[in-house]
């Protein structure tokens, strides 16, 4: 505090008082939004993780015939690509980010000379492709709310360390100041008034 310049007026204490009270008011605000950003970074967190616990149980399901597809000349990945993931924006506690809605694939035919395991592959493909799209889009919607969540606690110190405080100290000091030049003036108007009074009794 001894850094900032004040200046002890009545109107500055006035101005002081105005930064404290909105500075109180906005302070639950900006925690209130940091409680919900980490609330919903935890959610997406484990949404994640349900997805990949989802790809893994599909890998589990596809072992008994992955020993096929290893030995075979058939390639299903020159079968099945992706042609575009389409997302919409949505609000996420506050922040715009892009929502996971669906996969357009790139499906080359199956001919009648193709192992019978071949469309299994191509369907299980396309699940394990849209739940790692699903993956990719939440992992962006975290680092949009995880940049968030930094200004926003930013935000929150700046109040509580800084502006709060700073306020608080400059709506003392100056009324301090105040009261000190008030007794001044008061004790000088009695020493003026005494001196007044004595010469007019000579």
């Amino acid at each position: 505090m001894a850094r900032l310049k004040i200046k002890y007026t009545k109107t500055e204490r006035a101005r002081q008082k105005k930064i404290l009270k909105v500075s109180l008011r906005m302070l639950p605000l900006f925690e209130a939004m940091e409680k919900s950003l980490m609330v919903t970074i935890n959610s997406i967190s484990e949404s994640i993780e349900r997805l990949r616990s989802a790809i893994e149980e599909n890998k589990s399901q596809a072992e008994p015939w992955l020993a096929v597809m290893s030995d075979s000349w058939a390639d299903v990945s020159s079968f099945i690509s992706v042609k575009k993931v389409k997302t919409k924006p949505v609000d996420v506690a506050g922040v715009r980010v892009e929502q996971y809605d669906s996969v357009d694939f790139e499906v080359a035919p199956v001919t009648n000379e193709m192992p019978l395991w071949v469309d299994d592959a191509i369907e299980l493909m396309e699940e394990q492709l849209q739940l790692i799209a699903e993956i990719e889009c939440l992992q962006k919607q975290i680092e949009l709310l995880e940049e968030e969540l930094l200004e926003v606690r930013a935000r929150v110190k700046l109040f509580e360390n800084r502006r709060i405080p700073n306020a608080k100290t400059a709506i003392r000091k100056i009324s301090q100041k105040l009261q000190d030049d008030e007794r001044l003036m008061i004790a000088t108007a009695k020493v003026v008034k005494t001196k007044n009074a004595e010469e007019a009794a000579l």
